[in-house]
């Protein structure tokens, strides 16, 4: 059983998100989420999910009103949107502000140009609480769904292929993060 994804508002399509993911050539990867507590100290609450997508050309130097910086961002707003309305589970999630992002040119992924798009995922009705393995299995849910839309880990390879791994299994990552496994 696949989690069906929820494109209302953001794709016309499966193919369409597969075929943006693809041109925009989108990485993932995560790091903890820190926040500062009633007592000043610095405490990990959660996972940030970082999005990234590739300028066309990989020089690009985008300023001011460019357009195709906020086209990219755009996407990946879009890809959000189906992740938050296709995971349920995301709901606590949810962030009020859109997620931030910034533009970067980073060794790993060779200097290409770059929006990153940050999305928290911590749990708001507990705020401040460790993470716990619910989260940790809510951020492999999206990662899992990710690959499966051909986006990948760390950096874009054109040679590697856009298939998701054959032991992911989205659902069982969802059922964990409900409590259900």
């Amino acid at each position: 059983m696949a989690i069906p994804l929820n494109l209302t508002d953001a794709f016309a399509s499966e193919q369409d998100l597969r075929n943006m993911v693809a041109a925009r050539k989108v990485c993932f990867d995560h790091d903890p989420f820190y926040v500062r507590d009633g007592s000043n100290q610095i405490v990990q609450i959660g996972f940030q999910l970082n999005l990234y997508a590739a300028f066309q050309d990989p020089k690009h130097l985008p300023s001011g009103e460019d357009t195709e910086l906020r086209d990219l961002i755009g996407d990946l707003r879009r890809l959000c949107r189906v992740f938050f309305q296709s995971l349920d589970l995301l709901k606590p999630c949810e962030y009020p502000e859109p997620p931030m992002h910034r533009i970067m040119y980073a060794p790993e992924r060779q200097y290409r140009a770059e929006v990153c798009l940050q999305v928290p995922i911590f749990d708001r009705g507990h705020y401040g609480a460790k993470p716990d393995r619910r989260l940790e299995e809510l951020l492999n849910t999206a990662e899992c769904l990710l690959r499966q839309l051909g986006a990948k880990r760390g950096t874009w390879d054109d040679q590697k292929n856009a298939q998701a791994h054959a032991q992911d299994h989205c659902e069982d990552h969802a059922q964990a993060a409900a409590g259900e496994a």
